[in-house]
């Protein structure tokens, strides 16, 4: 006797939209969410860090209440700076 094929049809509710919970999914988009505007001349970097150097990142971070790009973006300009570069 070969077994009724499992029919999924009841699963998904397509019929109504989903419930806002305030909280942003992931992919989502909504009208309050501001896209971040590059700056003027902004160019990307990727940047590997060892596990302890990010953990001091961002214990500093947190403490000074200040981003990991405004603290790194700040030590490069000192750091060029004192190398005339």
């Amino acid at each position: 006797m070969a077994k009724k094929p499992i029919a999924l049809d009841g699963l998904l509710n397509t019929r109504s939209s989903p419930t806002d919970t305030g909280i942003p999914q992931r992919g989502a988009t909504s009208a309050s969410a501001a896209k971040k505007v590059k700056r003027e001349g902004e160019k990307r970097l990727t940047l590997a860090l060892d596990g302890d150097t990010y953990r001091r990142l961002r214990m500093h971070a947190a403490q000074t209440d200040k981003t990991h790009q405004a603290i790194l973006e700040e030590a490069l300009s000192i750091y060029l700076d004192s190398i005339n570069a």
